[in-house]
């Protein structure tokens, strides 16, 4: 006789798997004195060693609930993986198990919760990507004599301030309105590697257009990207959107940091919970979680890889930099990363 069975498997939830086991009694009793001598190793009883007390001072001092439960937890712990293999649904993540029945000498219920791999049926990437490519570039916006000279006046107002604060070493921050040194070619040699305003005009310039050409891209790719989508149809497990939202709320929190602000102190000025923010970025989490596994499927179905010497080169990178990050997480993200360009690289030709 089979020593368990899966009374009910429930599907409802997309990618979502819970799994209701029913394990028989016989199977629970052939444990029950390895689940005493297992218990007899951690439990304290005076008068005598862990691991050297008599099963039935055991029994006495835990109960025999106690032992069918570890019982219980001994039989998943060893056919956790046949269970799953008879189910034909295998998980993504830590699957929750719960133990849902159990009386002594009857047959317990167990139910197993996991998410399981997402289901994409992705859209005609090929047509989509090549209509908007015989649709042409989206303008690149020109660049303004006004933008070099915003940026010019911002680095006049840096140097100010810095060589205020060099001059000045009593922390007085009232020093009112600072004067501006003249836009001329020692200016120019100061800021950088230039010998004339010219030189330095014109590589703003060329930096404030490559900044336009580069955003007209990401605009471009997103155009792409959102019709790939509303073409596809895509399911996936709700710890995706979850785990997307938390590293979104890691993301501003890294962000507001970088300004010298609390993260509590930034929370009042909103007046927002940290729930509440991360349920505001809700659909800008859908939005990364399916454009990832659009992209990730593209690649899989191109059979497209990653140059491993330059994913070693920027794992390398990142760690010399990073020296507590974790490299298999690091790997995966420059893996990730490089596969995306090459999908782009793709979608764009």
């Amino acid at each position: 006789m089979a020593e368990y069975k899966i009374k009910k498997t429930n599907t409802d939830k997309d990618c979502e798997v819970t799994l209701e086991i029913e394990v028989k009694s016989e199977a629970l009793n052939k444990l029950k004195d390895e689940a005493i001598k297992r218990i007899g190793e951690s439990v304290k009883i005076d008068g005598f060693r862990p691991g050297n007390i008599p099963a039935k001072v055991i029994l006495e001092k835990v109960g025999e609930y106690a032992i069918y439960e570890e019982a219980t937890r001994m039989f998943i712990d060893t056919n956790f993986v046949t269970i799953l293999q008879d189910s034909k649904h295998f998980p993504i993540n830590q699957p929750n198990i719960s133990i849902t029945k159990l009386t002594p000498g009857e047959d317990a219920e167990i139910k197993i919760e996991f998410a399981v791999a997402p289901e994409i049926e992705v859209g005609d990437y090929k047509k989509i990507a090549k209509k908007q490519i015989s649709e042409g570039k989206l303008p690149v916006e020109e660049v303004t004599d006004a933008e070099v000279d915003s940026v010019i006046l911002n680095l006049q107002r840096e140097i100010a301030h810095h060589e205020y604060h060099q001059n000045h070493t009593d922390h007085d921050h009232s020093h009112g309105e600072l004067e501006l040194a003249e836009v001329n070619d020692a200016f120019a040699q100061k800021v950088g590697p230039f010998q004339t305003v010219e030189e330095m005009k014109k590589a703003i310039h060329e930096n404030l257009a490559a900044n336009k050409a580069q955003r007209e891209v990401e605009k471009r790719r997103i155009q792409l990207i959102d019709e790939v989508i509303e073409k596809s149809k895509i399911k996936y497990p709700e710890f995706l959107l979850k785990s997307e939202q938390a590293i979104m709320l890691e993301e501003l929190k890294t962000d507001v940091a970088q300004h010298g602000q609390p993260f509590s102190e930034y929370l009042k000025m909103i007046n927002k919970t940290e729930e509440q923010v991360k349920e505001e970025r809700k659909e800008m989490a859908d939005k990364r979680v399916k454009t990832q596994l659009v992209l990730s499927k593209i690649a899989n179905e191109e059979k497209l890889k990653a140059d491993q010497v330059a994913v070693d080169e920027q794992v390398a990178e990142i760690l010399r930099t990073h020296v507590n990050a974790d490299k298999d997480n690091v790997r995966m993200f420059v893996e990730r990363f490089e596969l995306n360009q090459l999908v782009w690289k793709l979608l764009e030709a």
